[in-house]
């Protein structure tokens, strides 16, 4: 049985390089391919746009990823510094001020618990409460008696 290997980048580079090394020393006139005459020279120039574009892609990467690197260190002070922002405002103008939203920061909600919601967790509670009698009422099983071999 055989498998398959997916091509990765380095070794479709490493192919196309010896295939364009290859035209240029073995072929000299042109062949047809899928139905269309190329010449050596257009043959090779495929392979070469290819070589090319993966170049130029590599050269992008490398350019976003210096850039992410620098929005990265810019970004690591304000992660401490937002929070500390926040607390003074909110202590100098108070979260209600038109400064305060000015800055882009919402007051802190205080939830409000309904009747039900009451009701529901008291009645919770009660029951666990009672299942927690009932655990330490209930006798403990006898331990099995340990034999010496």
């Amino acid at each position: 049985m055989s498998t398959t290997q997916k091509a990765t980048v380095a070794s479709r580079t490493l192919l196309f390089t010896k295939i364009i090394a290859a035209i240029t020393q073995f072929i000299a006139a042109a062949i047809v391919l899928g139905g269309k005459s190329l010449t050596p020279q257009a043959l090779s120039a495929m392979f070469q746009s290819y070589l090319q574009a993966e170049k130029d892609l590599e050269a992008a990467r490398l350019v976003v990823a210096e850039k992410q690197q620098a929005r990265d260190a810019a970004y690591a002070p304000l992660v401490g510094t937002v929070p500390a922002l926040r607390k003074y405002l909110a202590a100098t103008y108070g979260e209600e001020s038109t400064t305060f939203s000015s800055f882009g920061f919402e007051a802190t909600k205080i939830g409000t618990k309904s009747a039900e919601t009451i009701a529901a967790a008291v009645a919770k509670s009660k029951a666990t409460r009672a299942a927690h009698k009932a655990a330490k009422v209930a006798p403990v099983p006898a331990a099995a008696p340990v034999t010496k071999s």
